[in-house]
Formats: structure tokens, sequence, C-alpha cells
């Protein structure tokens, strides 16, 4: 693990580990709650940010729950932010089929090195979007890890859809490569996203409806790649991991988790597939709940009500670790 590096906010520091992959070192950020305010911290929060992506955009969030207290921690997933070894590594995962589970396994490292750290606190992990299938796979590998989970701007596709995916993706691979980056990928995935959106002013007016946000995401360097074939692999076979009947038994019975969604969000069919994924884990797990907002689009996490989402889910987390 490199040495912590504090930056202008005394409250934010940056560090390195290694990935599982081999491939590069991983960026973390993690933000503290104040320390004359709160001699110990209420619990760690752990966050998973999604495609094309990184972890800083997180920061608001990050802040809503330092002010209450609690540790925010999070990092760049591998192809993502300055989890690189350059930048033409944006958007490929590893040398591997199942390069996915780096990821998964990547956000468990960090989980140890924050737990052998504060060996005593809640943990509790929040996924978003490519994110939160990452979160859904996490809660079926390493069972015992967390004391509660919240999934955000998350899907549920059907197998038909995703092994047509697969195809077409191991097609584009055999022709193209590994590190082939495909117009044709990209419009299949994206393109109906902002069907429905009146007056549209960008390709991405489907994740909030921030435009301040959305035009910051526009022009950040860090979210303006595409996905290598590699990437789409690693991340169809996560998909197809998770939306297994027989996998979602792995989630532990106990774990409380919370689903919550836009239901003006197309990754999650405007509620409708947030709905079937809610009903699939309610069979199974003990405590399960699931929250719909009305006219939010993907990212929660950036809406122009998320403080009242922070809130809903800050209240949710306080009485599942009995603070």
């Amino acid at each position: 693990m490199a040495v912590e590096k504090n930056h202008s906010n005394t409250d934010l520091s940056t560090w390195t580990f290694l990935s599982t992959s081999g491939l590069c070192n991983i960026h973390v950020c993690i933000w503290y709650p104040d320390k004359i305010k709160y001699t110990k911290p209420i619990g760690i929060i752990q966050i998973a940010h999604g495609m094309v992506d990184h972890i800083e955009r997180f920061e608001n969030m990050a802040n809503y729950f330092t002010k209450r207290g609690f540790i925010v921690v999070g990092n760049d997933h591998l192809g993502h932010g300055d989890s690189i070894v350059n930048k033409d590594n944006w958007g490929y995962f590893a040398d591997h089929e199942d390069s996915g589970t780096y990821l998964v396994k990547d956000m468990h490292r960090l989980t140890k090195i924050m737990k052998k750290k504060y060996p005593d606190l809640p943990y509790i992990l929040i996924g978003h979007s490519m994110g939160s299938f990452l979160t859904r796979k996490y809660m079926m590998m390493y069972k015992d890890e967390l004391d509660a989970c919240v999934v955000l701007g998350t899907g549920n596709q059907r197998l038909a859809v995703v092994q047509a995916g697969k195809l077409l993706v191991r097609i584009t691979k055999y022709f193209k490569g590994d590190r082939y980056r495909s117009p044709i990928l990209k419009k299949l995935m994206f393109a109906n996203y902002n069907k429905g959106i009146n007056d549209s002013k960008s390709e991405n007016d489907w994740l909030t409806r921030d435009f301040d946000i959305v035009n910051q995401y526009d022009h950040d360097e860090k979210c303006s790649f595409m996905f290598t074939v590699n990437a789409y692999e690693g991340m169809l076979k996560v998909i197809r991991f998770v939306i297994r009947d027989a996998n979602i038994r792995h989630t532990p019975r106990y774990l409380p988790v919370l689903f919550a969604a836009g239901n003006a969000d197309p990754v999650g069919e405007y509620g409708k597939a947030v709905k079937r994924i809610y009903r699939k884990y309610a069979r199974w797990l003990d405590d399960v709940e699931l929250k719909l907002y009305d006219n939010c689009r993907h990212e929660l996490h950036s809406e122009i009500n998320r403080e009242q989402i922070f809130e809903d889910i800050y209240l949710w987390i306080l009485k599942k670790i009995n603070v």
C-alpha cells in the first residue's frame, strides 16, 4: 500500500494498493469525519462507482455522510479513473475472460484494508450502476464482511438479452481483438437511454436532471472513454452471474439490503426491473427494502433532490446498525 496523501481538503486522503489482477495499482479516496466532533466514527461506508465513472464524482455523497460521523472510502475500479497503467487502459479490465471478478476482488481487498485499520466499526457497502452489479456479486462471494448494503441504480437484465450480448461481444472479440472499442457495442448499450427526455441537451441527460453535473460529466476526461471488448465481456459475465436465482441464495439471509432507484432510470427499466430484482431478493432475504424516487434518473447521488435521498439512506443505515 502506498503512503497516504493528504489534500488541500484535510478531510480527504488518497492512497493505492496493488490490484488483485496484478495489472496496476488501485486508486483509493477516503473521506474522514471531523475528528473533534466524532472522536470515534459511527461506521465505514464503502462506495463502488459505475461504468465510465470514477470515485471522485461521489464527493457530494461522501461529504454528506462524513458530516454525520462516517468514514467514507471508495476506489477507482480497474480501467477507470486513476486505476490504470496509462490512459490507453481506460475501459480495459484485465487479461482474463472473467476480468470483471477482479473488480469485485479489489473491492474486497479495500474492505480488508479498512477493517484492519478500524476493526470494530460497522461496515456498509453502497454500489451504484455497474458498481451495483459488482456489489451484488460481492454479497454472494464475501458473506460475512458487511453489516448492511445499499444497491443504487441497478437492473435485472433478462437472461436472453445477456446471452445475446455475450455472443455479440465474443464475435467482436474474435474479429477485432480484446482491446477493440466498438461504436456498435456502445450504441447497443446506450442508444435508447435518452428516449423520452424532452429537449435533451446532451447524450448523457439520462444520468440526472442536474444539467450542471451532466455538463461536468461531458467535459470530464475520466468519463470520456469507450469500453473495450474485454470490459464488456467481464461486465456481462458479472451480470450473468448475479441474475441467477441459485447465486442470489449465496447472499446471507440476515444481511439488510436496500434497493433504491429512480422511476425515470432506463437502466432499471423505469422501475420495472428494480421491482423484479427486489422480489427475487425478498424471496430469500429476511430484511430487504425497495425505494423508488419519482422522476429521478440514473444517478441518485447526483439528482436535484439528492440531499433527501442521502437522508433516506442515512436513516435506513442507522436503523440497521443500531446507532
